[in-house]
């Protein structure tokens, strides 16, 4: 489960693994500033609301004149005509007083996902406002308005007005759009990632709020995104997929965007662990230092996140793909959003309402745009194919958690001894290991661990660097030499460090030492090698080599599953399916838009577009949109 397997290095080497590694990271393209086309909008009936305006304003330096306050319903859901007289009609009243929003006719081809017809709409011309940014106590949602009337020949499962009051507001640069359905989006990353310009602000304004459910939560949230671009985003990525095997599951996509995002981060040399099992990882699985997370598929958060030992890192973004993840974003409890951010999690994205999986960010394209050095909220909707729909993004736009070259953050960090230094140096590492340097890897590590002797963060990492290169009797030595120094209250690590070390002692036909650690975790985390699946890792072990006597914590744990399997298929018969809250969509559901999707008409760009931050080397490509 921890080790990388043979089919990532294979990733990479078709990435084109060439060059130095000091060649893998090309700084961003400069572009505009764009904190001088954001407003701020706020909820005056709400008593923070405000002040968590100008919080944000402050930060980023926009001016009193760009924020905005309106008068507006604070509960989370409101109804189509409560969006349309207190939030839509009053900004677009003030965006046209000031001369910010002029609009020309025009002839919009096939916006409509799923009609074919084109659409006389009003559209801006040089509209200043790239960027909206809603505060905590601004609407989050509207409610399906069943007196709008969609033409029969919409598929039914596009019909719906129900929508995302941010997803709705991007489009405030045209005015003419019906109720119903989805609008193409022009911004989508299907061919390659860009900055946002001038041509795209005509279409649309990338709206993102700043709302969680605290005041306090979101405070932190600001801060927290200007500290990390002081270096930038440091730390492990982790990914949760179900292992769909069905090429023609209509599931397998989002699988497919969580594996390529993966590649994308372990090419720029992060640290990455993968869960590979259908159900969402174990409550127990030691996931620590999380700069970035993308997973499915649960209704509310639970796995690792349920315990106060899994933490995430100043900055870090996370994703979890579900139809209801964003239902509210001011719980701590319920759903995904506003329990990722209680956990500390700076940005995320959800799903207010069902959007179908086509219609739901493209999470590769979405990390490929932040590892280029773009804005939270480019990569956002870069990633995302429709607009007028279902997907709220949850973090301040301007926040760029890779903002210059990597040498340049590395030197930055030496100049000033930053504590993120250790993660930069470690990630220096890993880029000469994946160029295929394996002997300047190997006087990488060794400087390493001389400029940071017994530093847990450098140790473990560069333990993990020897295992992926097949180094394992380095790899093991370091692994135990940190687990020596490891107190009785550091368990997540402990257990991280035995699991790793179990399977690196297994790979080298170490039996002996192998099942000593696997009886180690069987009695120091009983609970941890029931639920991460190492106790029956062991015994599939323990049988493969012949081993018939089984250490006692081992022997107690295969005793208990033969106990519970017999249990379970006791119950099985009297089990009830569980009550869902809303419905979800089906299979055929899902198919159906992704056929719909498929035919989506590009957007002709009148000018020729800026040239896109370039990819990094040796991996070159970005991943090919669905």
């Amino acid at each position: 489960m921890f080790s990388l397997s043979p089919r990532f290095w294979i990733v990479l080497l078709t990435l084109g693994q060439v060059g130095q590694a000091e060649n893998l990271t090309p700084p961003p393209s400069p572009g505009p500033d764009l904190s001088a086309h954001t407003v701020v909008v706020f909820n005056r009936a709400d008593p923070d609301s405000q002040s968590l305006a100008d919080t944000y304003a402050k930060a980023r330096s926009i001016p009193p004149d760009r924020i905005l306050g309106l008068d507006c319903p604070i509960t989370e859901e409101i109804t189509r005509a409560e969006f349309e007289t207190k939030i839509r009609q009053p900004l677009d009243e003030i965006f046209v007083a000031r001369g910010w929003l002029k609009r020309s006719e025009t002839i919009l081809p096939n916006p409509i996902l799923g009609l074919p017809d084109n659409l006389p709409v009003q559209q801006a011309q040089e509209n200043p406002i790239w960027i909206m940014v809603l505060m905590r106590g601004i609407p989050l949602k509207i409610a399906e308005d069943t007196t709008v009337l969609p033409p029969d020949a919409l598929m039914v499962q596009l019909r719906p007005n129900a929508a995302a009051v941010d997803s709705e507001l991007a489009l405030l640069p045209l005015r003419g759009l019906p109720t119903y359905g989805l609008v193409s989006n022009p911004y989508f990353a299907d061919k390659r990632i860009r900055p946002f310009t001038q041509f795209f602000a005509n279409y649309l304004i990338m709206v993102c709020r700043l709302d969680a459910p605290t005041p306090e939560i979101v405070r932190r949230m600001i801060q927290d995104a200007v500290d990390t671009e002081k270096t930038e985003l440091t730390g492990r990525a982790f990914f949760d997929i179900r292992t769909i095997e069905k090429k023609d599951d209509p599931y397998r996509m989002g699988d497919d965007w969580i594996e390529q995002a993966s590649v994308l981060f372990q090419a720029r040399g992060f640290d990455i662990e993968i869960d590979r099992k259908p159900e969402v990882a174990s409550k127990w699985i030691p996931w620590d230092q999380i700069a970035f997370y993308a997973g499915w598929y649960t209704w509310n958060c639970e796995g690792p996140f349920e315990l106060p030992t899994t933490r995430f890192r100043k900055g870090a973004i996370a994703y979890h793909i579900h139809s209801f993840s964003a239902d509210t974003v001011r719980s701590e409890t319920k759903n995904w959003v506003g329990p990722l951010l209680s956990h500390g999690v700076t940005a995320t994205m959800g799903a207010v309402y069902e959007p179908y999986l086509r219609f739901t960010p493209d999470i590769s394209l979405f990390v490929s745009g932040l590892l280029s050095g773009l804005t939270f909220a480019e990569s956002a909707y870069q990633s995302q194919i429709a607009l007028s729909w279902m997907v709220t993004f949850v973090g301040d736009p301007l926040y760029r958690p890779f903002p210059r070259n990597f040498y340049e953050n590395l030197d930055a960090a030496q100049t000033a001894k930053s504590a993120n230094l250790p993660w930069l140096r470690l990630r220096k590492a890993r880029l000469l290991a994946n160029s295929g340097s394996i002997a300047e890897t190997r006087t990488a590590i060794n400087l390493l661990l001389e400029d940071f002797p017994k530093n847990k963060i450098i140790m473990e990492g560069c333990g993990d660097i020897y295992r992926d290169l097949n180094e394992r009797k380095d790899a093991a030595q370091l692994y135990e030499e940190e687990l020596d120094l490891l107190g009785e209250k550091e368990g997540t690590d402990r257990l991280r460090l035995l699991m790793k070390l179990a399977e690196v002692f297994r790979r080298d036909d170490k039996t002996k030492a192998a099942l000593e650690i696997y009886e180690k975790i069987a009695q120091e985390f009983p609970d941890a090698n029931r639920g991460t699946g190492m106790g029956d890792r062991a015994l599939s072990f323990a049988s493969g080599e012949g081993i018939s006597e089984l250490p006692p914590a081992l022997l107690a744990y295969k005793n208990a599953v033969e106990e519970a399997q017999l249990a379970a298929a006791v119950a099985k018969a009297a089990a009830q399916p569980p009550v869902q809250i809303k419905p979800e969509a089906t299979a055929a559901d899902q198919a159906a838009v992704l056929k719909a999707a498929g035919s989506r008409p590009a957007t002709q760009d009148s000018a020729t577009p800026p040239a896109p931050p370039q990819a990094p080397k040796p991996t070159t490509n970005s991943p090919t949109p669905p």
